[in-house]
């Protein structure tokens, strides 16, 4: 796996990385990550991949952020 490119983001840190069968999006905010698989069968190319990647669907991660650091912090509190 490798690092394709690394996209700019006031709120996130978004990773692109490349397999020989995918490109995995990562989606880091403070202490939660999420990946997201796109089969390079479907997108074949990183571009295709950035089309993907609109602010409607980030508004949708942050919103899974926000849920995953509820029930994180209810594990230790």
């Amino acid at each position: 796996m490798r690092i394709v490119e690394q996209l700019p983001h006031p709120d996130f840190r978004i990773v692109i990385y490349a397999t020989d069968t995918q490109f995995i999006v990562e989606i880091e905010a403070g202490p939660m990550r999420q990946a997201y698989r796109f089969s390079k069968e479907r997108f074949p190319v990183v571009s295709d991949v950035k089309e993907c990647i609109q602010p409607a669907w980030l508004e949708r991660v942050r919103t899974h952020f926000n849920g995953m650091y509820v029930d994180w912090k209810e594990t230790w509190d």
